[in-house]
């Protein structure tokens, strides 16, 4: 009897190792693809910096001073007639104003606001509570998981580290833990966690990505490539951007001027 059941796990233990290799495959596959994205991401940020950070920090340096002097303007349009709701005359145009924002996250990557982070961090707290709430749980093996996972959880979430939030995500699903529980032959469990394990693996190498691709200078990076393939040269097109929006603002500047200039005068 114990000859035929030993007999019986051997192909179920060949295809546990088959799957075994190719999910170990398939994670070197995954994390060399990130490895080199990430690589070439960082490359087109540095050169990003040498390229243009001239450019960059000049257009931040006088939007500034144009907002410094508008601001200036109402309050003197303000005390001479308080009941003016007039609209701004030197609003900057939605596609310059994120243009600028863009180049400027290429040069200041840590713009991201406080209150920015604050919502990703509770975003991501709700769908992790909604995978592994002890409430939720199916049976006592589960629970144990859960409870032990969310705890970790919660203190992240106080601390606000929106990485360990999103390490946490790449945890085992709790039915998966319940279900090696439920295997016998220990052999063919012992291979089962190494699975589940390479799994976890996997897709926090996934999340990884997806945050990769999300990241502002990955987009240029990708929208630089496109124009590359066509022959155009992004670099250019980019400069040309700025010195537009330079210009544009030293005008905005110098009209700014001689309007302050006249209320100046009227005092």
């Amino acid at each position: 009897m114990k000859r035929a059941i030993m007999a019986e796990s051997i192909p179920q233990r060949q295809q546990m190792q088959a799957n075994v290799d190719e999910a170990r495959q398939q994670l070197v596959e995954a994390e060399a693809k990130l490895a080199q994205e990430q690589a070439a991401v960082n490359a087109f940020r540095m050169q990003c910096r040498l390229k243009l950070g001239d450019l960059i920090d000049e257009t931040l340096s006088l939007r500034a001073e144009r907002e410094s002097y508008l601001t200036e303007l109402k309050l003197h349009q303000q005390e001479a007639d308080p009941l003016d709701d007039t609209a701004d005359p030197f609003a900057p145009d939605a596609e310059a104003a994120d243009q600028t924002v863009a180049f400027a996250e290429i040069a200041l990557p840590e713009l991201a606001t406080p209150q920015q982070e604050r919502e990703a961090a509770k975003r991501l707290y709700r769908e992790l509570a909604r995978r592994f709430h002890p409430d939720l749980a199916a049976g006592t093996a589960e629970r144990a998981y859960m409870t032990a996972i969310m705890s970790s959880v919660n203190i992240a979430y106080e601390q606000q580290d929106v990485e360990a939030l999103h390490n946490l995500a790449g945890e085992l699903d709790p039915t998966a833990v319940a279900e090696l529980e439920t295997i016998g032959n220990l052999h063919v469990r012992k291979m089962r966690e190494q699975l589940l394990k390479i799994q976890r693996r996997q897709r926090k190498v996934q999340q990884q990505y997806r945050t990769l691709r999300q990241d502002n200078v990955a987009k240029l990076w990708r929208k630089a490539q496109l124009l590359e393939a066509e022959g155009k040269s992004w670099w250019e097109a980019v400069k040309r951007d700025l010195q537009r929006i330079i210009k544009r603002t030293r005008v905005d500047l110098l009209d700014l001027q001689a309007q302050l200039a006249q209320f100046e005068n009227r005092e």
